[in-house]
């Protein structure tokens, strides 16, 4: 009995002894600038923890960062929103010129768990919304299931190619299967905010005064835009965006699911 358990022990301890030169032989593995540079664009790696692992040096950074970088404008123009033709859940044909300057654009499907939730949050916090000079905008992604927006106090569109291609590079955020949900506010022809998963009601109107107030910057107003000062406009809705999401608990979440995705990628999750 005891040389078996004598046994059991001695095998418990080859494993785990395999297990560890594994993981330490992965770890010194030192992978391709190719793999790098996919993680870093995948966002499962920052340059630093590269610069610091000794993946990359400081040449190859600076080369990154002066390939990869964009201007203010280009990033205005990449989250543009172009010409689209689409209608009311009534039938009434609606585009782009319908917008207003200042839109919190939801793109809801009403079959997915939470839209309730969402839509609610919407239809409560769309007074004060409308008292700050903004508008909202629900686009329902399904033909399924509209009849929870029977009574919205703002317009609800159809999803269709038109507005898929409208939207450019935010299309994969729209019709991310994992986040079935999402809004974003739109000012003067482009989404200038952070993605919402989840909205709250009360913060609302707060926000929309704030991009409100963004839209009436010289730098909106005039065709040659000031690209500074559209920077530091995006730079401040950008952390009025990071601060909402830390009160609102986010950043646990993320780290969650960042632990998660550690844990799996070394094979043990």
């Amino acid at each position: 009995m005891k040389r078996c358990k004598n046994k059991r022990k001695l095998a418990m301890l080859g494993l785990a002894a395999a297990m560890a030169l594994s993981l330490a032989a992965c770890g010194e593995k030192r992978p391709s600038q190719e793999d790098v540079e996919q993680s870093i664009e995948a966002g499962t790696l920052t340059i630093e923890d590269a610069l610091d692992k000794g993946w990359v040096d400081q040449a190859w950074v600076d080369a990154y960062y002066e390939e990869n970088s964009v201007p203010a404008a280009s990033k205005t123009e990449s989250n543009m929103v172009g010409d689209f033709a689409t209608t009311t859940l009534s039938g009434e044909a609606f585009t782009r010129e319908q917008l207003g300057d200042v839109v919190f654009f939801a793109f809801l499907d009403p079959e997915a768990e939470g839209t309730q939730v969402f839509y609610n949050a919407l239809a409560e916090g769309y007074e004060g919304v409308a008292e700050n000079g903004a508008e909202i905008l629900v686009c329902t992604k399904s033909g399924t299931g509209s009849e929870m927006f029977a009574d919205a106090p703002f317009p609800v569109i159809l999803y269709n190619d038109s507005l898929a291609a409208a939207v450019g590079s935010n299309r994969s955020m729209v019709e991310d299967g994992e986040m079935p949900n999402v809004a974003s506010w739109y000012v003067k022809g482009a989404f200038l905010s952070a993605w919402y998963s989840a909205v709250d009601a009360e913060e609302l109107p707060a926000s929309a005064a704030a991009f409100v107030e963004m839209s009436r910057n010289a730098a909106f107003q005039s065709g040659t835009a000031d690209m500074r000062k559209i920077t530091i406009c995006c730079l401040a809705a950008a952390l009025l965006m990071i601060g909402l999401g830390l009160w609102r608990g986010e950043a646990d979440m993320v780290l969650h699911k960042g632990v998660n995705l550690c844990l799996e990628c070394v094979g043990i999750g």
